[in-house]
């Protein structure tokens, strides 16, 4: 029974976390697949290609190249040929895309601050490791049911 409200609880939060927004009404806890490849971007040692993103955001090419595009639009990334290969393109953050990371790395500290104001570590990190667990398991779930399907 307290398994099954531990799993519930944590079902619950995530959805909360997901719609939960600050005080302009933005999302406090950004996880679209723009910030996810702004971020991977800024996390790559290299100059990200759309086959290096998708691959790296574990995405189809196709929807690496919607979500690249997006950004685009909306002056987050510049997409800009290889200089060794002009058909390779190259995904490269803009001023406003490195601003709008920090913005909303800022607003997200602030948010998760609040959140667990007055929560002791010790609880914290025994609840990380909780749920850490439970995500690999899922996540080892799903590599086997996949791989089950290929053969």
């Amino acid at each position: 029974m307290q398994q099954a409200e531990l799993i519930e609880e944590i079902a619950e939060a995530a959805e909360k976390i997901a719609a939960a927004t600050g005080p302009h009404d933005e999302l406090a806890y950004r996880a679209d697949p723009v910030w996810r490849l702004l971020t991977t971007i800024e996390r790559s040692s290299y100059c990200c290609s759309l086959s290096d993103v998708a691959r790296l955001m574990k995405i189809s090419r196709q929807h690496a190249q919607r979500v690249g595009f997006e950004a685009a639009h909306a002056g987050l990334v510049e997409l800009a040929p290889n200089d060794d290969d002009r058909r390779i393109v190259q995904l490269l953050l803009t001023e406003r895309g490195r601003a709008e990371i920090a913005r909303a790395r800022q607003q997200r500290g602030t948010w998760i601050a609040r959140v667990l104001l007055g929560l002791d570590i010790p609880p914290l990190l025994g609840a990380t490791h909780v749920v850490r667990v439970i995500r690999q398991r899922l996540a080892q779930a799903e590599r086997e049911k996949r791989d089950r399907r290929r053969t």
